[in-house]
């Protein structure tokens, strides 16, 4: 596996605990059948715990899917302590940090792709919104740029404003009709014209079960996401008909492969998905092409929200792909965007691309 090397460990101690890693204590049937009363199965069988084999116990029974209170971590070191290694025992993994540059990447060019383009793309505030904003401006586009953190999404104007680009910031809750419609009224009235439209604004629950997600998560996650491309994309579509436009709506591979704890995330980027191709047979003799991006890459935003001591962890879960790497918005992800925004890809609609390094899930036959 990717993730981690192999080696030997040297001065290991002698008994393991709950500092020993998740999986040495899998490989021995007395420390696993210890984990499987606290873990009933999922030790083996959760894929997020599979990837954290070369963390501690400890660290691992920090994560919410874990499902471990104090008192039981208590319960299982003592458990674990009374058990004593074996001379010589297996090798255990250990979690590899740094990633890998790409191979053969040539520095960015930037051949002004976009050049008198307007844009008008959603949840720019931060993470990958932000990249995109500023690769694209950096390509010449005009921009229309949105977020409801306004002082963040002013830092990003800034950006944009730095490489040259004309920038258009409004306070936007894509959730709210009345918001989109000003959005877009705003956008005619600066500009004249649209070009390109990226839905790219969501809202992520927190990871829980099915049973443990009530109606408000889903809610939240349509309004944010099918609804606010529903209407915009209408509200667009008078200003992108007759020419070379393009819609950019972003989906996931948690859909695609029934991610679980993803229930209400999921749900609605499966209907952006299916939306995405109805509205691309129906609008492409207005020459309107609709694509979906499905990416993976380590954001701002993902760093952000998470203890310090996770961010290895989430590296590590990152790089489990065919290129071995964790994905960069800036470089990886928003040159897919702007071949989707550009007329080089004016033969394709109604594709979804998993813009994720190839993870193993998401590649097909």
């Amino acid at each position: 596996m990717a993730l981690f090397k192999r080696k030997k460990k040297k001065g290991d101690q002698k008994t393991y605990s709950i500092e020993s890693k998740l999986g040495e204590l899998v490989k021995n049937p007395e420390t696993r059948g210890i984990l499987e009363a606290y873990l009933p199965e999922r030790a083996t069988t959760d894929p997020q715990l599979k990837l954290a084999y070369g963390m501690s116990l400890k660290k691992v029974a920090g994560f919410p899917q874990a499902g471990i209170s104090e008192d039981q971590l208590a319960e299982i070191d003592a458990k674990l302590k009374a058990i004593k290694k074996t001379a010589g025992g297996e090798a255990v993994a250990e979690e590899t940090e740094e990633s890998t540059p790409a191979i053969g990447y040539e520095p960015y060019v930037n051949k002004r792709r976009m050049e008198g383009k307007v844009v008008l793309l959603t949840g720019a505030s931060a993470g990958l919104g932000k990249q995109m904003s500023v690769f694209l401006a950096k390509e010449g586009a005009k921009l229309t740029i949105c977020a409801r953190r306004l002082e963040k999404l002013i830092e990003t104007a800034k950006l944009c404003e730095d490489e040259g680009a004309e920038v258009l910031a409004v306070q936007c809750d894509v959730s709210v009709y009345e918001d989109l419609k000003n959005l877009v009224e705003n956008t005619i009235e600066r500009f004249g014209t649209m070009d390109v439209l990226i839905n790219n604004a969501n809202f992520e629950a927190d990871r829980q079960l099915f049973l443990d997600q009530d109606i408000d998560m889903l809610e939240k996650a349509l309004h944010t996401g099918v609804y606010a491309h529903w209407h915009l994309m209408k509200l667009c579509y008078p200003h992108m008909k007759g020419k070379s436009s393009s819609i950019i709506n972003f989906t996931s591979g948690t859909y695609q492969v029934g991610l679980d704890l993803y229930a209400s995330y999921a749900a609605d980027k499966g209907a952006i998905r299916a939306l995405s191709m109805v509205v691309a047979r129906e609008w492409g003799a207005d020459g309107i092409r609709v694509n979906n991006i499905s990416p993976v890459a380590l954001t701002d935003t993902i760093l952000d929200k998470l203890p310090p001591e996770y961010s290895g962890w989430v590296k590590g879960m990152m790089k489990n792909n065919a290129l071995k790497r964790v994905g960069d918005p800036f470089t990886d992800i928003a040159p897919v965007v702007l071949f989707l925004a550009s007329d080089e890809s004016r033969w394709i609609t109604g594709q979804n691309i998993n813009v994720d390094g190839g993870q193993y899930e998401t590649i097909h036959v």
